[in-house]
């Protein structure tokens, strides 16, 4: 019994003991088959270790597209931690990337054949995170994908990776989470296993292509070695030399065609594994899809000079709707003049109108319009609201045709107001979605503030406007030159707005745009013009002096619109006067309404609701044809 005793007694020390290490693994957050050491688990939480590392990384980035020389010993431990850090990725264009140590691409894992690579991954990120170690020979609880290999590593843990690096060429290590959003984020990096007996090479460079999602919902920055063209180096080579570039497409969506000026080239290795000799073709352009790698060599006998090397997709040759830009690089020779840098000044590049969506491609179609031309068009397109307000001359109309104009000027109301909203919407939806994409929240609170102020202040000053200044008739409602003064003044400010679309498209140099416009524009002003006239068409008709003034306070805001659209123009322009108008329209419909229920016939009265909104819509038809 004693002995019964004793052995229990032991085994729950045993057992204690087991229960201890695992909690001592699981406080450091470390999950693995490995274990670390105690200098190991010291350097996770050290942060002047940390900054050791995070300074290595640096230097090797500064190095690229050279690579540091493979370190001595048979044994290589890299530490990566995966963190945010602010990363420059083309001029004036800083991204919160994700990063391991600080760099992107990560540091270069360089080794020999047969090296025994151990890997400490330690995540700073605010999300799960893995490595997969894409194209070396590994074991299954290695191969960094959460579900089949391994549980995704949290926040604060970490995970050791470990390898022998069997299979010499070129490799890639990256993310394996969320791999759409945190691989154009900038989780990713180099692997190369040097052979036994290495293939002799004067010089020896690393091209990784990869890509970024900038505001945008696609990929529209591109970047070699991390950086856009201008910011990207030079593969600098000397007359004579054989020359290797490992090139590495890490781009999560995008095939590059790598086209390489004055020089031809062999693809000698594909995905780490080499090519035999008798099966090198001989090219100057090389088609590499997301994931591949391409050892590619050629012999520097060209001319000496800065010879072009570039993605032939071309819209990967911009940082966004502008160029030159993204993967633009140079075989730069030693003894010529450097100038890589130069393209930037000589040549240009723009997103043609109906670029890439979410890329905020600019209007572009030659040069722009003569001003005199752009103010004439502008003031035609501003006075086609006469075209609809000879109705308010009209006199002796019956009851039931004045509750059918009222009813048809009530429905294009309608329709302006939903027109009106939705334009005004928009730029408040793009700074919206800016927001998720990572931009800060300034701009969207900023339009959302003038949005909601143009929307009162158009309601309330009109509010304003009918009890100190309208004329009014009996039953509190405002009379028929009142309400036929509030529908000009709340068209005219929507009419602001469309002339800056005018102006915009006219000094962007998209002519036909502008044209186009000018004829949408003018239709619609031409039911506008009508919406003016029916209260007082329904009041007995006006004088010819009534009808031009209204005319011009409704239709003159065009052609100012088309001015400052011609020198200037802004989101927080445009949402401010939309809305000022949607305010205003919501109070006048509200008075026609009320005009409309003491004149009777409802039915007849629904009908006209019903025509006049599909003239409306019928007219914004055209403008949706001419892409405004």
């Amino acid at each position: 019994m004693k002995r019964l005793a004793r052995a229990v007694f032991r085994n729950g020390i045993a057992l204690g003991l087991v229960l201890m290490c695992t909690a001592v693994a699981l406080a450091d957050g470390t999950r693995a088959g490995l274990t670390l050491s105690a200098q190991e688990r010291a350097n996770l939480t050290s942060a002047p270790w940390q900054q050791h590392m995070e300074a290595q990384a640096q230097a090797a980035f500064n190095a690229l597209p050279a690579m540091q020389p493979v370190a001595a010993g048979r044994e290589k431990t890299y530490y990566l931690y995966a963190e945010v850090a602010p990363w420059l990725v083309a001029p004036g264009v800083v991204q919160q990337a994700w990063t391991y140590d600080g760099t992107v691409p990560g540091p270069t894992i360089h080794v020999r054949q047969g090296d025994r690579v151990r890997v400490i991954l330690v995540n700073r990120l605010p999300e799960p995170t893995t490595i997969h170690w894409h194209g070396l020979e590994v074991d299954p609880d290695m191969d960094g994908v959460p579900g089949f290999s391994q549980d995704a590593v949290a926040p604060g843990q970490s995970y050791v990776y470990e390898f022998t690096a069997n299979s010499p060429g070129t490799y890639i290590y990256h993310t394996h989470f969320d791999d759409l959003n945190q691989l154009d984020r900038g989780l990713y990096g180099a692997v190369v296993v040097e052979p036994k007996v290495p293939e002799h090479f004067d010089r020896d460079y690393l091209m990784l292509l990869s890509s970024w999602r900038i505001l945008s919902d696609s990929e529209n920055y591109f970047s070699i070695n991390g950086k856009s063209y201008p910011l990207t180096k030079a593969f600098v080579v000397h007359s004579g030399q054989r020359v290797r570039i490992r090139e590495i497409n890490i781009s999560g969506t995008e095939f590059h065609t790598m086209h390489l000026h004055g020089h031809r080239f062999q693809v000698i290795a594909v995905d780490g594994q080499p090519v035999a000799p008798a099966n090198r073709q001989v090219m100057v352009t090389l088609t590499i899809g997301p994931g591949e790698t391409r050892d590619i060599a050629f012999v520097a006998n060209a001319k000496p000079g800065t010879w072009m090397f570039h993605c032939h997709v071309l819209d990967h040759m911009m940082n966004g709707a502008v160029g030159p830009g993204g993967l633009i690089t140079a075989v730069q020779y030693d003894n010529a003049p450097q100038r890589l840098a130069s393209l930037s000044s000589q040549d240009a590049m723009a997103m043609p109108l109906g670029g890439k969506s979410g890329e905020g491609a600019a209007p572009r179609g030659g040069p722009p319009m003569a001003p005199l031309a752009v103010y004439i068009l502008g003031a035609i397109a501003g006075l086609t609201i006469f075209f609809g307000l000879p109705f308010a001359a009209l006199r002796n109309l019956s009851g039931k045709t004045i509750a059918f104009l009222n009813a048809i000027a009530i429905g294009i109301l309608f329709f302006l107001l939903f027109d009106i909203l939705r334009q005004a919407s928009d730029p408040l939806e793009n700074a919206l979605h800016d927001v998720a994409l990572g931009a800060p929240r300034g701009q969207f609170f900023g339009l959302l503030a003038i949005y909601l102020a143009g929307l009162g202040i158009g309601l309330c000053s009109l509010i304003f406007f009918s009890r100190s200044f309208v004329t009014k008739a009996t039953h509190g409602a405002a009379g028929p030159l009142g309400l036929a003064t509030m529908i000009a003044g709340g068209i005219g400010l929507h009419n602001f707005s469309e002339g800056l679309a005018i102006g915009q498209s006219a000094a962007t140099g998209a002519i036909q745009l502008a044209l186009l416009l000018i004829i949408g524009f003018g239709l619609h002003n031409m039911t506008e013009g009508f919406g003016i006239a029916a209260p007082l068409a329904a009041a007995g008709g006006a004088g010819m002096r009534t009808i031009v003034r209204l005319g011009f306070i409704g239709g003159g805001p065009t052609f100012l619109g088309t001015v400052v659209g011609y020198h200037f123009v802004s989101p927080v322009l445009s949402v401010l006067f939309l809305t000022l108008a949607a305010g205003a329209i919501i109070y006048v419909i509200s008075e026609m309404t009320k005009a409309g229920s003491r004149i009777g016939f409802p039915e007849l009265a629904t009908f006209g609701v019903f025509l006049g909104f599909v003239a409306g819509l019928g007219t914004d038809l055209v403008l949706s044809a001419a892409g405004a």
